[in-house]
């Protein structure tokens, strides 16, 4: 951690306010003591002045911090103490943790004559704490509480800022040849490297920031690689704690660490010494973890999880048990490998009570003995065990995570994988209750990310055989100015029933959301939806990369792919909800849509709007020019007249549609591979050439409430399923899609 500047200035009011007093306490023999009064840092919270403050803590010139305080007559000073977000969340044990392990940012005492300090040069992007107490001339045990304390919810104890975005950094450092006990640190200085795939006004800016020397290289002299505050104990040579690069390194472009930790992380840092400010002399940083050897399976046994009379609302209504404190332990345990496998005991209850960092890959599945034995999965609830102020207490994954101390730039995860799951929100809220005045919906998702947090780069997300209820805002969204990469993500063999709906157009965000903010940036680079169900559970588009604009680099493609799956009512509450939008798309990217069936189904009686968008892709960015369409197979039945028909659901972006899908691009290379024939969607008939709606398909496929119920996107799971299964009749035995064996699987 770098040495912080503080600049004292003498205080420029001096106020004999007194602010909250202590109250007075046994002393060690009975006698009650006088505590000192408790100051406070000047907030809005307790000024009620708001931008007319002159006095106000807050964030000064993107990342120093100006604190204020008010004064206490007659006392001996001030010691104010500084934390990251991450270090010091939960109360005064958790401060005086990060005290005791050397993990405070800083801990300084001012004199009494001092009532505001600024502290300069912090990391950018980064949560940072404050709590202060009034010293006693007295001495220990007289001086006051702490303020600042406080866990965030309650504002009256709280005092944290983030400080600013850094302006645009160029990717220099990447990290490759990971083992257990090393790994290769290469640097790429040349500016036209570092450009690729980067916006040509980012580049703009790098030389007011970063020097050059005569040959366009970036100039850095030395590199800085130590372990992690996660693991801040892991073996390392102390030469790397400032290594000066040779001539021969230079070279080479790369250096190779040796002698680390297994299962350890470690933070790499090039830095150019000319540059006085060590927060600005910095580049990317990249934050390799070395492998490990995962163990045999763990069993999280419920009942060693399970808490009695647990203080978290609800918990103990639902029987579940808790698992925030188990991923929070494997995360930080480089004694765990990477890769572990966790088992959850079949027929029970888990759940987290805070958003679960997604940082250190693991696999967590309910257990297969039971399974095999007849029990049924494991439930995993993301908060929603209870409605507290009026809203439920949901939460959610999150891919990576804030930055610690000296920090920045991207994590590196092996894959993520969650097998046999339920997962719910027990008591989320949809736009139906809302508009019931039961309440607002619930803006919740599977997994999200912190709009400050670090880049990620994922191996793989992989989901397989779960179910998912009650994620209304979201499925899975990208966000945040760094760098997001996922290798491979694969959902397959899920359902989804009685999520979304988070607005009366049935918006929030799409299912699989690519913010597109960099374009080295990719989580659609190898997407495989397979084998699902997606029941009436209405959002924005299925796939988007948020119809970005970017210079993607030759290494940037999407790779999706749609297939054999069923989709009832997918999103049919407004036009322009799509079921792949990327309307401007890297060259050379392939979309395979094939085996699918599309339903819309509502009861007699029943008038519910029900609409469905294709593809919304109006241009290819690259030289080029290529793009692959695998799409053949797909079918579609309606309980609207009017839809029973080839084509007949879609009201914009259809397949075969000449303008803004993949029928604009037939004469592309290689273009629609299958023909332009195959990209119809297919009205299901029988073997006599009879149109075969909903109801002579499958056993229920309707809703069971009508338009304009609370609950008119709500279906029990258990009954969604037995209404969801084939009719074994000779119509639909001997139809086309049956013979393709089209759609989900499980309803065969």
């Amino acid at each position: 951690m770098k040495k912080l500047f503080l600049y004292l200035l003498l205080g420029l009011f001096a106020l004999p306010f007194a602010a909250c007093s202590d109250d007075d306490e046994p002393g060690a023999e009975g006698q009650v003591t006088e505590r000192e009064f408790m100051t406070m840092f000047r907030k809005d919270h307790n000024t009620n002045k708001g931008d007319s403050e002159p006095y106000a803590c807050g964030v000064k010139n993107i990342n120093d911090i100006q604190l204020y305080w008010y004064g206490v007559h007659g006392c001996a000073g001030y010691q104010i103490r500084c934390a990251l977000q991450p270090n010091a969340a939960n109360g005064e044990q958790a401060w005086e943790e990060s005290a005791a392990t050397g993990k405070l940012v800083f801990d300084t005492i001012v004199g009494p004559e001092v009532l505001d300090l600024l502290v300069k040069d912090l990391e950018y992007s980064t949560s940072y704490r404050f709590a202060i107490r009034t010293l006693s001339k007295k001495g220990e045990g007289y001086h006051s509480k702490w303020y600042g304390y406080g866990d965030g919810r309650h504002w009256a104890d709280w005092a944290g800022w983030d400080t600013g975005e850094r302006y645009p950094t160029p990717e220099v450092l990447r990290v490759t040849d990971i083992t257990k006990t090393s790994f290769r640190v290469w640097f790429e200085r040349a500016k036209a490297d570092a450009s690729v795939g980067v916006a040509a006004e980012e580049v703009e800016t790098w030389p007011e920031n970063f020097e050059l020397d005569a040959e366009d290289n970036f100039v850095m002299h030395y590199l800085t690689i130590t372990p992690s505050p996660t693991n801040p104990n892991a073996l390392i040579d102390a030469k790397w704690a400032k290594y000066m690069l040779t001539e021969e390194d230079l070279a080479n472009g790369y250096v190779d660490v040796e002698g680390l930790d297994e299962n350890s992380v470690y933070v790499v840092k090039a830095v150019n010494q000319n540059v006085k400010v060590f927060v600005d002399a910095v580049y990317n940083t990249v934050t390799p973890r070395t492998d490990g050897t995962p163990g045999d399976p763990i069993v999280l046994k419920w009942d060693e999880y399970y808490i009695e009379n647990d203080s978290v609302p609800g918990a103990n209504d639902y029987k579940a048990a808790r698992l925030d404190e188990w991923l929070v332990d494997y995360t930080q345990n480089n004694t765990l490998a990477e890769g572990s496998i966790f088992y959850l005991d079949g027929d029970k209850n888990y759940y987290f009570h805070q958003n679960p960092t997604l940082c250190k890959g693991f696999t967590l599945a309910t257990n297969p003995e039971d399974l095999a034995a007849g029990k049924g999965k494991a439930s995993v609830f993301l908060g929603g065990t209870a409605v507290v102020g009026n809203a439920p207490n949901s939460c959610n994954f999150m891919f990576g995570r804030q930055p610690q101390a000296g920090e920045d730039g991207t994590i590196n995860v092996k894959s993520v994988i969650f097998e046999n799951l339920n997962f719910d929100c027990p008591t989320a809220r949809n736009y139906g209750d809302n508009a019931a005045g039961v309440g607002s919906a619930t803006g919740n998702y599977f997994a999200n990310m912190y709009s400050n947090g670090m880049g990620v780069n994922f191996a793989s997300i992989e989901v397989r055989g779960c179910t998912f209820q009650r994620m209304v805002r979201g499925f899975i969204r990208t966000q945040g100015s760094k760098r997001k990469v996922f290798e491979k993500m694969i959902i397959e063999d899920c359902i989804f029933v009685n999520c979304g709906y988070y607005d009366n157009n049935g918006r929030g965000y799409a299912w699989i959301v690519d913010d597109g903010k960099l374009a080295k940036s990719n989580i659609l680079k190898n997407f495989i939806f397979r084998n699902n169900t997606m029941y009436d559970s209405p959002r924005d588009n299925f796939v988007t990369n948020s119809n970005v604009n970017q210079a993607w680099p030759e290494t940037v493609k999407y790779n999706i792919t749609i297939e054999n799956n069923t989709f009832v009512n997918f999103s049919t509450r407004a036009t322009t909800r799509y079921l792949v939008t990327t309307r401007n798309t890297p060259d050379g990217s392939v979309y395979t849509v094939k085996n699918n069936l599309f339903i819309h189904a509502r009861k007699a009686g029943d008038d519910r709007t029900m609409k469905m968008g294709g593809f919304d892709i109006r241009a290819i960015n690259g030289t080029k020019q290529e793009i692959t369409f695998d799409i053949m197979n797909n079918f579609s039945t309606s309980s609207d007249e009017s839809q029973q028909k080839d084509d007949g659901l879609f009201n914009g972006g259809a397949f075969s549609a000449t303008k803004n899908s993949a029928g604009t691009y037939l004469s592309n290379l290689p273009g629609v591979i299958n023909g332009k024939e195959n990209l119809v969607v297919k009205q299901i008939k029988s073997a006599e050439g009879a149109i075969l709606d909903p109801m002579d398909v499958f056993v229920d496929p309707c809703p069971p409430h009508e338009n304009g119920h609370q609950d008119m996107h709500e279906r029990d799971l258990d009954d969604m399923m037995k209404g969801m299964k084939l009719k074994n009749t000779p119509e639909v035995t001997g139809s086309d899609f049956y013979k393709a064996k089209a759609g989900d699987p499980r309803w065969y």
